[in-house]
Order: C-alpha cells, then sequence, then structure tokens
C-alpha cells in the first residue's frame, strides 16, 4: 500500500471555474509540496491572462493508491495564489496547453502518462493556430523542474474492476505544441 495525496488548484476564470487535480506521495511535508506547485504554477502564470486566478487548497484528502480507500487528511495554512500576467486578452476556455507527465512504469503494456490541462492561456501563446513553441519549452521545463524538485509529484492509474491501483513517480514533463480541450474529468 502505498498512501498518495491530492492537492487542488482551484481556477478562477471569465468564463467560470475549473480544478487541476495532482497526486504527490504522501511521505514528502505537504508544505513541500504546496511550495513546488506553487513555483511551477507562478511559471505557468506568465502565459495566463489577467483576467484569471488561482489558489491552491490548503487542505485534502490522502488514498491507498491500490484500492483507492480514503486514508486521511492533510492540511497546510500557507496562501499560495496567484494571477497571470501573460496580456489581457485570454483565448477562448477550449484552448488550453496541454502538459504531459511522463514515468518510467509500464502498466498494461504502456508507459503510464498523466495531463494537467492549463486553463486561462493568454492571446499572445498563439501562433499560426498553435502555442507558441517558445511557451511550450519553457512550461516543458517549469515542469520538469516540478518533477524532479523532490515534491514527489505522482501519476496514479485507479483501480478498475478488482485490479489494484498502481502509481509511479513523474521523471519529466512534455508539452503539446498544439491547443487542447479538457471534455471530461474523474472524480
Amino acid at each position: 500500500m502505498a498512501t498518495i495525496r491530492e492537492i487542488l488548484t482551484r481556477w478562477s476564470l471569465p468564463g467560470g471555474n475549473a480544478v487541476s487535480v495532482m497526486w504527490f506521495d504522501a511521505t514528502p511535508a505537504v508544505a513541500t509540496q504546496r511550495t513546488a506547485l506553487h513555483a511551477f504554477w507562478t511559471g505557468v502564470k506568465a502565459f495566463q491572462a489577467t483576467s484569471g486566478s488561482y489558489a491552491i487548497d490548503g487542505a485534502g484528502r490522502e488514498v491507498d493508491s491500490a484500492t483507492g480507500a480514503l486514508t486521511g487528511a492533510w492540511s497546510e495554512a500557507s496562501s499560495k495564489t496567484g494571477t497571470g500576467t501573460g496580456g489581457a486578452t485570454q483565448l477562448s476556455d477550449a484552448d488550453q496547453i496541454l502538459v504531459q507527465w511522463r514515468t518510467t512504469t509500464i502498466n498494461n503494456g504502456r508507459f503510464m502518462r498523466g495531463r494537467t490541462f492549463v486553463p486561462g492561456v493568454s492571446s499572445p501563446q498563439l501562433s499560426n493556430g498553435n502555442v507558441l513553441a517558445a511557451t511550450v519549452a519553457s512550461i516543458a521545463a517549469l515542469g520538469t523542474t516540478l518533477a524532479t524538485s523532490g515534491a514527489e509529484l505522482q501519476v496514479w492509474a485507479r483501480p478498475v474492476a478488482g485490479s489494484g491501483g498502481v502509481v509511479t513517480d513523474v521523471s519529466s514533463a512534455t508539452v503539446w505544441n498544439e491547443f487542447a480541450v479538457l471534455r471530461q474529468r474523474r472524480t
């Protein structure tokens, strides 16, 4: 059994609210994890419109990665918030930047990968219908820094139909050069 910690980032955007769900190993101090996540979002906000903001939750849950059962809770009181600095004009809510979290673990014949969609993207990040190449490189570097920061960012394959869940550390990040759309979210 591995205990994992869920840390939510809540987005306030002109078109509505959104949530980014990320998983971390429950062993390191939650303050360290929230600080590393805040550093990631602080870097990313340079590519987001000034009309959007985020807040990293100060409390959350811990679960057993094999079963998905709730095992505990965490809390850490420091405020971790930010507002976009990338320009006044936001692209449509459907135009999001996709960060892919890479691992070296194979599960069911595939490398395990996670995803985070970055909402509230500012219009200067658009280049001929794609994400600006410099933005792709910068966000990928920020993601890899988070992955290797000691915060123990993880990808979790949830338990399905009686088979246990699998959790693994993120080793690096890549960013799609095309805009992505988040169509549904697991809860």
